[in-house]
């Protein structure tokens, strides 16, 4: 049973996805980023920087406990232990991977801080137009359903920026489209995430 650290964040969503399409037991454990709860001593025995997600995986790789952070590398980890969602073949996996670190390190950072820096509008733009021509020509990001998509989805399940309607990029809202409909997908961004249980 794999013991999932998280909140309410499109981040902290995100490797739900993957422990929902592989059917990895699992059980989140909420922690408040506003409250401190990521501060704790032993928390940052989990998670160095105190943040979310993060989790401990009982069973690692040489059948030891492993503890993960950062959603993408979360990712990646249950990709690789499932087998399932990282790409076929070596040049397909390397598709994959620098789609998910496109969309860590570009997408979800920047349209994260837009509402904070409106001045980041002109760089929104140029992701999404970037990703509205590479899926001209792709049903997904990398071939085949993949963490690739898992990132992004996260971000664009409830796209609400004013300054940006996808309506303007159609080869980004038929992805979504497909995306949303998956149970996996639902499943991560709907169950409720809230405070510890008292007591």
């Amino acid at each position: 049973m794999i013991d999932f650290y998280t909140w309410k964040t499109t981040n902290g969503r995100r490797p739900i996805i993957m422990l929902e399409e592989t059917d990895t037991p699992y059980r989140i454990i909420p922690i408040n980023i506003h409250d401190g709860s990521s501060r704790t001593p032993e928390y940052l025995k989990i998670s160095p920087a105190g943040k979310i997600p993060c989790m401990v995986d009982p069973s690692g790789p040489d059948g030891a406990p492993i503890h993960m952070m950062e959603s993408a590398a979360i990712l990646m980890y249950l990709g690789e232990k499932a087998g399932r969602f990282l790409g076929t073949g070596d040049r397909n996996r390397w598709e994959v991977t620098r789609w998910v670190f496109f969309h860590a390190t570009n997408v979800a950072i920047t349209f994260s801080a837009f509402n904070r820096a409106p001045v980041l509008e002109s760089r929104c733009r140029g992701l999404l137009e970037a990703m509205n021509n590479h899926l001209a020509d792709n049903e997904y990001f990398a071939g085949d359903y993949s963490i690739a998509d898992m990132v992004p989805i996260t971000r664009f399940w409830d796209f609400k920026f004013d300054a940006f309607d996808l309506g303007d990029y159609p080869n980004i809202e038929r992805w979504r489209g497909q995306l949303v409909t998956r149970p996996a997908i639902r499943h991560a961004m709907e169950v409720a995430i809230g405070p510890p249980a008292s007591g």
